[in-house]
């Protein structure tokens, strides 16, 4: 899958927000004739605010503060809270005060960072109708798995696809909330709010018997947040709980560490965790720059992973405690998504470096970057390479044949398979340490769940079984 930020958010953009001030007061009601006047009265001077969490309790909703509202712009105090709400205790507040709005709903505080060209004066944008942009785009590009936001817009709600040339609706991927604002960017600001806070995370169980898989999910809320689950689907257990997008990554090949890929305000970077969630630690930490979507080298000393420190997406690799990053690819093109050989010698990986921009095809190269060459030609796209255990197949998603499904390759290009044959879209495979089984993302259920079936595509299962959304799943080795 690839960055949006590093797109595929991933890439990853304003019409102006329809200003909401407070409605004047209804003129009074003139007194009765009568033969002798009242003395006047002053009239009473209007409530005025500096402080957002009284304005918003006194006038409830506004899209905008009215001009009864007479405090900074964006006050501190917002500005501590969606420090705190974002946890990113790193981020100035003075680049929080200059790059944030803040709205009132229902009589608490909104905020919301622009950050990566976020949409935050926007209404959603919920037009099912395709734009004269899309619609060019998918003449260019007729079977893209997806379009990206620079074309879509970043108000959309809607995931959007190429279909045969046309644009085509995937699923709605975000809720507008009660004012029309998308609500995956907005959040509820507490007076009083410390950044750095987090819950601890849930114990974990001991390890199962049929083996387990990490994956992402929203189902506990707005964010993604990282769990596990026995390879059979039970002892579901949270990992994460920060209130920011964590991307499911690989576990290392003891079994005793996952990586993974967490969105903060601006950028993406890569983390460590111990397989408990404990101990988590960031191994990248570039301003302004996205980095993600590791892969563990098989004695998991070494980390490949990809990164926009270029300007274009490339395949680095860094030592598995952050240090010594070294560039294998090198092109103008964008090459993403390492996938490390299983005796280490060579690294899959997706790049558009002999095809039209947007359309994906695998290559290999040695460990070294060198000996570049390509594994998969087709007019479609092809992402996310997974070795199979013994090292003589490649799993990968392709739209070559006009659906999105999991296909297997022999690694000299030979032997290609159609392993879910699905007019849903089905993604990201990962072998089971075995190689008998290989777990993947799919929406045929009206979701993205995480199934699994036999090597040879037979017997799919669905192991998840949740209204939310389930991705990225990877095996423990």
């Amino acid at each position: 899958m690839k960055l949006t930020r590093l797109v595929l958010i991933t890439s990853l953009m304003l019409v102006g927000s329809a200003l909401a001030g407070c409605g004047a007061s209804p003129a009074p009601t003139a007194p009765p004739v009568s033969a002798t006047l009242p003395a006047p009265t002053a009239s009473a001077t209007p409530a005025t605010y500096t402080d957002p969490f009284a304005y918003c309790a006194a006038v409830g909703t506004a899209d905008t503060p009215g001009p009864d509202y007479v405090g900074p712009k964006v006050p501190e105090s917002v500005a501590q809270g969606l420090q705190a709400a974002l946890n990113a205790p790193d981020t100035p507040i003075d680049a929080l005060k200059n790059g944030s709005s803040w709205r009132c709903m229902d009589g608490s505080v909104y905020a919301c960072f622009v950050g990566a060209n976020l949409p935050c004066e926007a209404k959603a944008n919920t037009d099912q109708t395709p734009t004269q942009e899309e619609i060019g785009y998918c003449q260019q590009n007729p079977n893209s798995d997806f379009i990206p936001a620079v074309v879509t817009g970043r108000e959309t709600v809607y995931e959007w696809r190429c279909l045969n040339g046309a644009p085509d609706i995937v699923a709605q991927v975000v809720q507008p909330d009660a004012q029309g604002f998308l609500s995956n960017i907005w959040y509820t600001i507490s007076p009083n709010a410390a950044a750095g806070t987090s819950t601890e995370p849930t114990p974990l169980p001991t390890a199962s018997a049929v083996g387990q898989i990490v994956f992402d999910s929203n189902r506990d809320g707005d964010y993604r947040n990282i769990y596990i689950m026995d390879a059979d689907g039970g002892n579901v257990v949270r990992l994460t709980t920060e209130e920011t997008n964590d991307f499911a990554g690989p576990w290392s090949p003891d079994g005793q560490r996952i990586a993974f890929t967490r969105f903060g305000l601006t950028t993406s970077d890569i983390w460590i965790m111990n397989a408990d969630g404990s101990d988590q630690i960031a191994l990248t930490n570039t301003p302004q720059i996205d980095e993600g979507f590791p892969a563990w080298s098989p004695d998991g000393q070494r980390l490949a992973y990809t990164t926009r420190r270029n300007g274009n997406n490339e395949v680095y690799v860094m030592n598995a405690d952050g240090s010594n990053p070294v560039r294998l690819t090198d092109n103008l093109a964008d090459d993403f998504a390492p996938s490390w050989s299983p005796d280490g010698s060579r690294i899959a990986f997706v790049s558009d470096r002999d095809n039209s921009p947007g359309v994906y095809d695998i290559y290999l190269m040695n460990a070294d970057g060198s000996a570049v060459t390509r594994l998969t030609a087709n007019a479609g796209s092809t992402y996310t390479p997974a070795w199979s255990p013994d090292g003589t197949r490649i799993a990968f998603r392709s739209d070559r044949d006009g659906s999105s499904d999991v296909y297997v390759v022999n690694t000299d290009g030979g032997g290609l398979q159609d392993l879910t044959n699905d007019p849903a879209f089905d993604w990201a495979p990962s072998w089971s340490p075995d190689g008998s089984q290989i777990a993947f993302q799919t929406n045929r259920d009206g979701n993205w769940e995480i199934y699994v079936m036999n090597a040879d595509g037979t017997s799919p299962i669905n192991l998840t079984h949740d209204p939310a959304d389930d991705q990225l799943p990877f095996w423990r080795r």
